[in-house]
């Protein structure tokens, strides 16, 4: 495959990849706080109301997820009813994925543990019966939004968003029907060169592609990440060459955000290995 017919292949991912769903804002919400955990831990996820368990309040059901975690608190100024509220989040909750578990007003329990112990954001608390939890889990990331919606006694209403995102292994795609891609999203570095190495080690007149995705962060410029993404497939290529892949059949294309997967998620690095028909080797 020559190089004018390879850069078309690029150009199609970048434009013609699906969108990774993301959970919108209210209208006119404010940010109230807004963290990032990026270290990869065991994350909780509730599936149950509260009850009193040797008299300890806890959730009846939970289960664990390694991963990061990311959260978001927003107060909504124009809105005196949280299942208005809800409404909206549960809508494109539904349309991106599968409601896992719900409760709502009393039932959910305590809104004092449901704040300062489960979310640490003691802004949350307020009357029980206007409280409202959902944790769903998305289709394509498999990334899981918990939900919270709250009105303080001061009948101001807040939303506070969680995102567990669960760490990956490597997933490796090996057959024509993929194009030859491989599709790492754990950033095993030592996966990644291994591989390039098997490839060209078989292939003696095989170019790769080495394609670097990032998502964009709060704050983040698109040409920044790009740049970012350039330079992690750069030191990738240098690191193979030290092990002594040539580096002049390897091309770097760092694209940061402007290509997300349904699939894979917009953090993934990619190695792109044409598929050689009988022509293309004559």
């Amino acid at each position: 495959m020559d190089r004018s017919r390879y850069a078309l292949l690029i150009l199609l991912m970048v434009f013609t990849a699906p969108a990774v769903s993301e959970l919108p804002d209210y209208p006119e919400a404010e940010v109230e706080s807004k963290s990032e955990d990026t270290t990869e831990i065991s994350r909780r996820l509730i599936l149950s109301s509260l009850k009193k368990i040797n008299n300890v309040l806890a959730p009846e059901k939970v289960e664990y997820v390694k991963g990061t975690r990311e959260s978001l608190t927003l107060y909504i100024p124009n809105e005196r009813r949280t299942e208005v509220v809800l409404d909206f989040y549960r809508d494109h909750l539904l349309r991106q994925g599968t409601i896992l578990y719900e409760c709502h007003g009393r039932e959910c329990g305590s809104s004092n543990y449901w704040a300062n112990t489960v979310f640490s954001t003691s802004i949350l608390y307020g009357p029980e019966q206007y409280q409202h939890y959902v944790l769903a889990q998305l289709d394509g990331s498999g990334d899981y939004i918990a939900l919270y919606v709250a009105m303080r006694g001061t009948r101001k209403i807040y939303v506070h968003i969680e995102t567990t995102r669960p760490s990956v292994t490597v997933t490796t795609r090996d057959t024509q029907a993929n194009q030859g891609r491989f599709v790492f999203t754990d950033n095993n570095r030592t996966e990644i060169i291994s591989t390039i190495a098997r490839l060209l080690a078989e292939d003696e007149g095989l170019k790769l592609h080495l394609v670097v995705h990032q998502g964009l962060l709060p704050g983040q410029e698109v040409t920044d990440v790009v740049s970012q993404t350039q330079k992690i497939g750069e030191q990738i290529k240098l690191d193979a060459a030290s092990g002594g892949i040539p580096g002049d059949r390897i091309t770097v294309n760092g694209i940061g955000p402007l290509a997300p997967d349904s699939e894979y998620g917009t953090n993934r690095i990619e190695i792109l290995a044409p598929v050689r028909s009988v022509a293309d080797s004559q």
